[in-house]
């Protein structure tokens, strides 16, 4: 189960990064359109529609890396118990709220597939297409929040954690280069 959960994440990443190249695409092929007198059409809200992909998908993926924001400030100065119950609760309130996200756009994906909405540029795009990407962003970054809050209530590490703040440890003696001259 834990090699297919790590492969949905890094696929995701994978998609997102995908994405972003189709933006690089388009743009790229904007530019060599216009020497030719060649439009791009719908380029504009389909380079929207990738960046949206690109940053759904990517939620989980930088979320098991510990590449999104938190602030640590309270919970590195926590003792270790009170810090696993902080983040328990972090986790299932993140849970709660992906889920939550992920549940109001998979409606907004039925409306969109029922009413038959498309954008509104010289490409008629369905819409349900960028909010399936968006949908599946959310519901994996959900399945990653299930997936830390059990590991972390079983008494492992968080994955996102990486135990050091590189801000508040690296004063004079705590950097990189001295622990290593100090283990020498």
């Amino acid at each position: 189960m834990r090699a297919a959960l790590d492969f949905l994440y890094k696929l995701c990443g994978v998609l997102a990064a995908i994405s972003l190249a189709g933006i690089a695409v388009l743009i790229l092929a904007q530019i060599i359109g216009r020497f030719f007198g060649v439009l791009v059409p719908s380029a504009n809200e389909l380079a929207g529609f990738l960046m949206a992909a690109s940053s759904f998908l990517a939620l989980a993926y930088a979320f098991k890396a510990g590449s999104h924001i938190r602030v640590n400030l309270v919970l590195l100065r926590l003792p270790p118990a009170a810090r696993r119950w902080a983040d328990i609760v972090c986790l299932a309130a993140g849970t709660v709220l992906a889920g939550y996200f992920a549940w109001y756009t998979w409606a907004l994906v039925a409306d969109s597939i029922r009413y038959n909405e498309v954008a509104d540029g010289l490409v008629p795009i369905p819409l349900a297409f960028p909010q399936s990407a968006m949908l599946a962003g959310l519901t994996v970054l959900t399945i990653a929040f299930v997936d830390e809050l059990i590991s972390v209530i079983r008494g492992n590490t968080p994955s996102y954690d990486n135990s050091e703040d590189v801000v508040l440890d690296n004063g004079p003696g705590n950097g990189p280069s001295d622990r290593v001259e100090a283990n020498d």
